[in-house]
């Protein structure tokens, strides 16, 4: 089984990319008004999730070719069978934070068999943080090979494919100067670094 393939990702995704940045963006802003400063990184991370994955659910539901499956407490969404992907939280290189169970090394390998998951292209559409853990950096697609990103692209800004050939030197996706309508804006030469903290077992 090959990697996931750019442009069969990109297809498949398009149409849905509205909805997982509207999840993305009601979640944090849910996360905002709830208020909960005592809370640790991991704690907001699971919030995060649980309020993105509950509107990204709502939306796609009914999504012709979208199905939804829940296996092991992860959700999983497919798209025509084709494309399956999750929602995750990103560090500023583009790495997502997972306890090393063996579904969550069968998500990243693409040699590797997912029960119940019978699309081949894998992908995760990941949320950044911003320096300050303030507010939203990025809402992007990350293709992984094990401990190594392949490619990504940003669903927020264009021409924003990075190729990423290993997992210790990545690129950073060009920006522009808009983001499209998501309200989620950056201006060349704005500091577009991300978050880098985190633990293990994050959201």
């Amino acid at each position: 089984m090959a990697n996931a393939d750019l442009e069969t990702v990109q297809t498949a995704l398009a149409p849905v990319a509205p909805i997982l940045i509207r999840s993305y963006i009601r979640a944090w802003a849910d996360w905002q008004k709830a208020g909960y400063q005592h809370w640790r990184a991991r704690g907001r991370a699971n919030f995060v999730w649980e309020q993105a994955v509950h509107y990204a659910v709502l939306a796609l539901t009914d999504v012709p070719g979208v199905t939804i499956k829940l296996h092991n407490e992860s959700y999983h969404f497919l798209i025509n069978d084709t494309v399956a992907f999750r929602l995750k939280k990103a560090d500023n290189e583009g790495f997502t934070r997972n306890y090393p169970t063996q579904e969550a090394l069968a998500f990243h390998d693409p040699q590797m068999p997912l029960t119940g998951v019978p699309a081949a292209q894998r992908v995760e559409v990941t949320y950044s943080l911003n320096r300050t853990q303030t507010d939203l950096s990025d809402i992007a697609v990350v293709s992984r090979e094990g401990d190594a990103i392949a490619w990504s692209y940003s669903l927020l800004l264009t021409d924003s494919v990075a190729s990423l050939p290993s997992s210790s030197t990545p690129a950073k996706p060009s920006s522009s100067d808009e983001a499209g309508r998501t309200g989620l804006v950056r201006r060349k030469g704005q500091d577009n670094k991300t978050d880098d903290t985190g633990e293990a077992g994050e959201q």
